[in-house]
């Protein structure tokens, strides 16, 4: 494409930002803290991203509502009040609502609007946004805050649509109400985080319940419940010193527990007993101050398999719902105090689809390979095409006309999990190749989008330049990605989302960077002091320079 609609070389707004999660609602707030004109699009009917779709019964944040805030104002720190160390949907969707009154961003947001494509014109320098709408937004900065699990994973079932109960996914759970499940017969489809949550609120309601599982993962205890005030004082005293405290983290968070022992330093009683220590504090993750090395892994996965079948009454049950095929963490790990022993009640029953897999849903059930079992509602918990599956969602084509899904047809490629070679000046918050989900999302919206515009106000001095990570960068990133991948046990090994095994015939490369938040925040600075070395610049055009 030469030419922008209608022949335009002038932007109706500086930056659009696709989405309005934790990114999203930080980077209007951004833009027009630095005097930049901004439009925002969201495609549900208020803020929230995530936590304004996924609200199933159940659903809740698995990072401490400690961490799992924003931390860029002392007001917004010091005036809410959370009521759960790990809050539940609604009051993070609450939450949000109140960051963006407060923020007084909600003007700029254009909300049930999707973003359909985005076209780069390499005469303009600039970028057309088509919505669904049927508007076309010019802009010089496009900013993708799409979130990193936004795009539902379509059941690979066959027969779905014969069903002739109802059927809800736990992705787009209906706000009105109008879910009735007391009395049915109930099957869930899935047993990631959002089937563990969801679950045991099920069994409460439901007649029969049948939980279908491909794979087993761990399932250890919730921080959930009564925010301690001293922790929260903490916070309060000084938020600017709490954010810069986690950015110099692994994990963009500061841990609540931690074991002060290194596992060698242990004999198997001490290690026994740092284990239920941790166990009981909730931190079972970092039993010990050296949880990453593979052997001190391998004892944690060990003991959260043992706690897990203890509290399971049947043991065929117990056995399938522990996870033996891979350690800690391979997987997004869950957590619950209730989902293991929910499948005590008579009414709850185990399909393990490694012995008698799905072959095909009919109008009156679920027919596995052993029987038909008959249902009157479906819940398909069955999870996203994570990370590159929203960006996929919008037609993006960048320099020459080539597009996303071409350019990532082997798996994601970018730099500094923000940027892509052939799209300049195109912004991916949240996206492949960054902390993403093994970091405190909330942190890294804030690292992010603050870089982001660093970068923009970096290009504004200097004419408006197109810039774009080299092809280079891109390989020396993704192997960098990989080589901290593979110190982490059974992130190559484990089949999940985090490399996209979930979905038949999707490229399968590691999209989550683990060589850990402070490391990642210190690279991405690095590049921008040094004058982004790593990147390319494309004289800026000159009737939008002069715009």
């Amino acid at each position: 494409m030469n030419q922008l609609a209608k022949g335009r070389t002038t932007p109706d707004f500086d930056v659009v930002v696709i989405g309005a999660g934790f990114a999203g609602i930080y980077a209007l707030w951004q833009a027009r803290q630095r005097g930049f004109s901004v439009r925002g699009l969201e495609r549900g009917s208020d803020v929230g991203g995530t936590w304004y779709w996924n609200a199933y019964p159940g659903a809740r944040c698995d990072v401490e509502s400690y961490n799992y805030a924003y931390f860029f104002d002392n007001d917004i720190v010091r005036d809410w009040n959370w009521s759960d160390a790990c809050a539940g949907q609604a009051e993070i969707q609450r939450y949000l609502r109140f960051v963006a009154e407060r923020c007084d961003v909600l003007r700029d947001i254009s909300f049930n609007t999707k973003a359909l494509a985005a076209r780069y014109d390499e005469h303009s320098g600039l970028w057309a946004i088509d919505t669904s709408a049927g508007e076309t937004l010019v802009c010089r900065y496009p900013v993708l805050a799409i979130g990193a699990l936004s795009d539902p994973k379509a059941p690979d079932i066959a027969g779905v649509a014969d069903f002739a109960g109802e059927a809800y996914f736990t992705s787009s759970w209906p706000k009105d109400g109008s879910v009735q499940l007391a009395g049915k017969r109930v099957g869930v489809i899935g047993t990631g985080s959002s089937g563990v949550q969801v679950v045991p609120e099920v069994a409460k309601l439901a007649s029969e319940v049948h939980v279908f599982q491909r794979t087993a993962n761990y399932v250890t205890p919730t921080a959930a419940g009564p925010m301690d005030p001293r922790l929260v004082a903490r916070l309060r005293e000084d938020p600017q010193a709490v954010r810069r405290a986690f950015r110099e983290s692994y994990g963009g968070h500061v841990p609540l527990g931690m074991g002060e022992e290194r596992f060698h330093d242990l004999d198997e009683a001490g290690r026994e007993a740092a284990l239920q220590r941790a166990w009981d504090g909730k931190y079972i993750a970092l039993a010990f101050r050296d949880a990453y090395l593979p052997e001190a892994n391998a004892a944690i996965s060990d003991f959260i398999r043992r706690r897990m079948f203890e509290q399971v009454n049947d043991p065929w049950t117990a056995h399938h719902l522990v996870p033996w095929d891979h350690p800690y963490g391979g997987k997004r790990p869950c957590q619950s105090d209730v989902y293991l022993p929910t499948f005590n009640q008579p009414h709850v029953h185990l399909v393990a689809l490694s012995e008698t897999p799905i072959e095909r849903i009919v109008p009156e059930g679920i027919k596995t390979s052993a029987r038909t079992i008959p249902l009157d509602v479906i819940v398909y918990a069955t999870g996203f095409d994570a990370i590159s599956g929203p960006v996929f969602a919008i037609d993006i084509q960048g320099m020459g006309g080539r597009r996303m899904r071409d350019a990532w047809a082997d798996g994601p490629m970018n730099y500094l999990g923000t940027m892509v070679h052939g799209f300049p000046n195109l912004f991916l918050p949240s996206s492949a190749m960054s902390p993403s989900v093994l970091s405190n999302m909330a942190t890294l919206a804030e690292q992010q989008v603050d870089f982001i515009f660093d970068t923009i106000e970096w290009l504004e001095r200097r004419g408006r330049p197109g810039l774009h990570p080299r092809a280079e960068s891109e390989q020396r990133w993704r192997g960098e990605t990989l080589r901290y991948a593979e110190r982490r046990p059974g992130a190559l090994t484990t089949k999940s989302w985090y490399s996209g095994a979930n979905v038949p015939g999707k490229a399968r490369v590691f999209m989550v960077y683990c060589g850990g938040f402070k490391r990642y925040h210190q690279t991405c600075y690095d590049e921008l002091e040094s004058g982004f070395p790593g990147y390319e610049l494309i004289p800026p055009a000159r009737d939008s320079a002069q715009a």
